[in-house]
């Protein structure tokens, strides 16, 4: 998985939490999915931790795809490496 449109944002270290899938529309009909780090804090913004590299044509296909990500992140005992 590669780069998404600068408004997706960049892959930053991760500390510790659960992960989540979200699906993002940064331009009408383009769907991508994003694995991210749920933050402890109310305050902190959670981290992305995976992306999709192509857009989805519908909300759905995105979400399998990223459901398909997070589900091989836990199985692989995916631990990233902590913030420095």
């Amino acid at each position: 998985m590669s780069q998404l449109p600068p408004s997706i944002g960049p892959v930053t270290p991760t500390a510790p939490g659960p992960l989540a899938v979200r699906v993002k529309e940064p331009s009408i009909g383009l769907f991508y999915w994003v694995v991210t780090r749920l933050s402890a804090d109310e305050h902190t913004a959670d981290q992305r931790v995976e992306a999709s590299d192509h857009p989805y044509p519908t909300h759905e296909a995105a979400m399998d795809a990223g459901a398909a990500c997070l589900k091989a992140l836990k199985s692989a005992g995916f631990e990233p490496q902590p913030a420095l």
